[in-house]
């Protein structure tokens, strides 16, 4: 019996072993802080691999044993700074639910006064505000909310053993970092949607066919594709993005890897609309 529930998933989580192995062995091989912190630097610049990965994988589960996804993740926490069951509260439940609508969405662009946040400030803002937003979503979720808590520990106690072993290595390595890594998520997020209409789906994600920017991303460049159908495995999306194309704005498809290539359009007096059903597939197995 197949231990992936999609074989394309078979490289991502070759390439996510890949970096636990380089990021184990700079902790207990390497004294010099320099080259620790070339190291460190040198997985940042590959982060958005891992990231989109991580991502991915809160959608649609890699593998078909539960323990088995335990464990990844416990892994991707090491190497995204985001444990378990957060990217099912605060992403799949908050942001994918509530996208359209900045006063639900746990990682809104828009301000009170209906404004576009400057790209700093949102970066800030909704980096402070993740985990509150992760335990408000949950008490709507108690279970949900006790996995996201139970494995938090898991994670952390995993760290808390390496920092033990090896404090600089571990914290030069693993712990700073984790808030770049957090801080470029949420700045990923931004590039995808501010500014952007909100009264429907097509017009509210930026997208890219750009080979580069889908093959580091893992098609997150499909993004309306995406946002449709959060269920539908990401590699997919291409064929997906397709057959929806013609009913996304041209502006709002571009062939690069900066999405700012995408036109801009005068920013929106739109400010959403009301929380809507979820759909299926919004959340992806979270109990597996």
């Amino acid at each position: 019996m197949p231990i992936y529930r999609h074989s394309a998933d078979i490289l991502p989580s070759l390439i996510v072993l890949g970096v636990f192995a380089i990021q184990l062995w700079a902790v207990f091989s390497l004294e010099s802080t320099t080259a620790l912190l070339i190291v460190a630097a040198g997985l940042l610049m590959f982060s958005a691999c891992p990231g989109s990965i991580s991502h991915n994988h809160h959608h649609t589960m890699t593998f078909r044993h539960r323990w088995m996804n335990r464990v990844y993740e416990v892994i991707l926490f090491l190497e995204t700074g985001v444990p378990p069951f957060a990217w099912t509260l605060h992403h799949n439940l908050g942001h994918h639910q509530h996208y359209l609508d900045p006063k639900l969405d746990p990682a809104a662009w828009q301000q009170k006064d209906g404004k576009t946040m400057n790209r700093i400030r949102y970066d800030l803002y909704n980096a402070a505000r993740v985990y509150p937003e992760v335990i408000r979503i949950g008490r709507s979720r108690p279970k949900l909310l006790r996995n996201f808590i139970i494995w938090t520990a898991v994670s952390l106690a995993v760290l808390a053993v390496l920092i033990w072993l090896a404090p600089k290595q571990a914290l030069i390595v693993f712990v700073l970092p984790m808030p770049i890594m957090l801080i470029g998520l949420l700045d990923n997020t931004y590039q995808q949607h501010q500014g952007l209409d909100m009264s429907g789906d097509h017009c509210a994600s930026r997208n890219t066919t750009s080979r580069l920017y889908n093959m580091i991303s893992w098609n997150l460049g499909y993004h309306t594709a995406h946002h449709m159908h959060p269920g539908v495995h990401w590699s997919k999306l291409p064929e997906l993005h397709k057959k929806i194309s013609h009913q996304i704005p041209a502006h709002l498809i571009c062939n690069s890897v900066l999405l700012s290539s995408c036109d801009r359009q005068p920013e929106p007096r739109y400010q959403g609309r009301g929380g809507r059903a979820m759909r299926p597939g919004m959340v992806s197995q979270p109990e597996s």
